[in-house]
């Protein structure tokens, strides 16, 4: 699954804000419900500018970590 963008998540939170439906919004933007699903339950209320600070931090903690 590859990452949902900055842009992306504002049309989410635009889309939420006018009462779109979780799969009228997965149809807007081309992505599955279940990634707009589970984007939009990380936060609530759901805020773009919060859910991709949470995003970014999750990515750096993923991957190889140094050990001593």
């Amino acid at each position: 699954m590859t990452s949902l963008s900055s842009q992306e998540r504002t049309v989410i939170q635009t889309l939420l804000e006018l009462n779109y439906s979780v799969r009228a919004i997965a149809r807007f933007i081309k992505r599955s419900p279940s990634t707009v699903s589970i984007e939009i339950h990380q936060v609530t209320p759901y805020k773009a500018e919060i859910a991709h600070a949470l995003a970014l931090k999750k990515h750096h903690l993923r991957g190889r970590h140094d050990t001593l």
